[in-house]
């Protein structure tokens, strides 16, 4: 598979927006200058209740290198995808409760997983996207238990749109309280940092407007490397990256994502964290798809438990 084209080329289709028109990455860099990021300390932040990290859950080699998928994990759309569903549902006047669609989203995640993995979504004709939305809708109702006939999921489909064209901004990105916490503890403890995110135009205008860009030493987007995660060539482009070179086996990455980020980040030999920030991911489901990934609840409690990692290696 070639390169792909940059924001010159390919237009942005940030991973909150599966079935939203495709927007251009100037106008979504736009708008963050027209919407300040959230820095509500106070915000809440979706950390769930997942188990301390186990003293020996980060194996026995130290760990150099921390990456870190962006979506979901160190940025949340505003609102949030489930949320904006349930706006259209009530648009129609279908029930829908929002709790449910936020875990019937898990269903609809793997299936954008599975496909983009076969050929990325923004490579396709337009028709052939605009069906797999409809298809990617048709799950996640499905999911939830709701009415998901073909009628249903294109008026839902069209609410949907509506709702970005209520708010022609396109929501608002924040990042999540404890990211730059996170990021600094890793920084003092000389663990390096970097992102690996599946996007459709260079992240790195994004990540500065949102004001982490520089915590990072690497910023490697899908669009720009020709390959999208759980590819293990997306992975091995960090990892070869001459500002963060590193083995494989001395990184975890870290990510929302059980397919996309544990599984890619298992197969290049990384240690892999997923971060189930809204209660969804069940640990014996994830022992099935990425035997050997981890379950935290904030990146905070993944920092902590690197900077012990490398503590006790070092006085052992």
């Amino acid at each position: 598979m070639g390169r792909r084209s940059g924001p010159g080329g390919h237009a942005a289709y940030p991973r909150e927006d599966r079935l939203a028109p495709m927007a251009d990455p100037q106008t979504q860099i736009q708008s963050q200058t027209q919407r300040p990021a959230s820095a509500d300390p106070a915000a809440h932040d979706n950390a769930s209740p997942a188990p301390p990290v186990a003293p020996d859950a980060l194996g026995d080699r130290p760990v150099r290198l921390v990456t870190f998928d962006l979506y979901d994990t160190l940025i949340e759309l505003r609102p949030t995808r489930w949320e904006r569903l349930a706006a259209a549902c009530a648009r129609v006047g279908i029930p829908a409760d929002v709790a449910t669609l936020r875990v019937a989203d898990l269903v609809a995640e793997d299936y954008y997983t599975e496909e983009n993995t076969i050929q990325p979504i923004r490579d396709r004709p337009d028709r052939e996207r605009e069906a797999f939305r409809l298809a990617y809708m048709e799950r996640w109702l499905a999911a939830a238990g709701m009415p998901h006939d073909p009628t249903t999921v294109a008026d839902l489909r069209r609410a949907y749109l509506a709702e970005f064209e209520a708010d022609p901004l396109g929501g608002e990105y924040r990042v999540f309280t404890e990211v730059m916490p996170a990021l600094g503890r890793l920084r003092a403890a000389g663990v390096k940092r970097a992102v690996i995110s599946n996007a459709d135009a260079d992240v790195t205008a994004l990540c500065q407007r949102l004001a982490f860009a520089h915590e990072m030493e690497a910023i490697i987007t899908s669009a720009l490397v020709g390959y999208e995660k759980p590819d293990a060539r997306t992975f091995r482009a960090a990892l070869d990256h001459p500002a963060i070179a590193t083995a494989p086996d001395d990184a975890v990455h870290v990510g929302d994502q059980p397919r996309s980020d544990g599984v890619g980040a298992l197969e290049v030999g990384m240690r892999a964290a997923v971060i189930d920030r809204y209660g969804r991911q069940d640990d014996a489901a994830l022992a099935r798809i990425a035997p050997g990934a981890i379950r935290v609840g904030s990146l905070l409690a993944l920092a902590d438990a690197v900077v012990r990692h490398n503590t006790a290696r070092a006085t052992a």
